[in-house]
């Protein structure tokens, strides 16, 4: 299963590529437009396409048997520079607005990064003894017994 991070980088282009493209829609030309949709579309594709490849890479090797996934990286990466190749060089789109929707992903990791270091660490009811070790949590019984 692929770690809540990854999803949340995920979701964070889909997202990200949508607004963009919704915006561009409304305000820019049709080559604009085009390539940003473009290349937004080819970053979610591959990083779609990645994580699912490192989670059965990650999970062929938590078992112990050695798989073929990191194998596919190769075909996935020329894939991905044929894609790009045809894009450019066959669709009239504006490369600056392909390479901006392209680059959406980082704009993603960026995000969660922040947003990993921001949050809030969880609650714990375990308090620290002054001994510098971690004691049992106090529950309302044992207070009452501290006498």
């Amino acid at each position: 299963m692929a770690s809540p991070s990854i999803l949340r980088i995920e979701r964070l282009n889909y997202g990200i590529s949508a607004v963009a493209i919704v915006l561009a829609l409304a305000t820019q030309s049709r080559t604009i437009t085009l390539g940003l949709a473009i290349g937004a579309g080819l970053t979610c594709l591959n990083f779609y396409v990645l994580r699912r490849l490192i989670v059965k890479w990650t999970a062929e090797a938590a078992s112990g048997k050695g798989g073929n996934a990191s194998l596919l990286m190769l075909p996935k990466m020329l894939g991905l520079m044929g894609a790009v190749a045809v894009s450019v060089l066959f669709l009239p789109i504006d490369i600056i607005a392909f390479a901006a929707g392209y680059s959406i992903f980082i704009l993603s990791i960026v995000i969660e990064t922040a947003y990993t270091a921001l949050r809030p660490a969880a609650a714990d009811p375990v308090d620290e003894s002054p001994a510098g070790g971690i004691s049992a949590p106090k529950t309302p019984a044992s207070e009452n017994n501290d006498g």
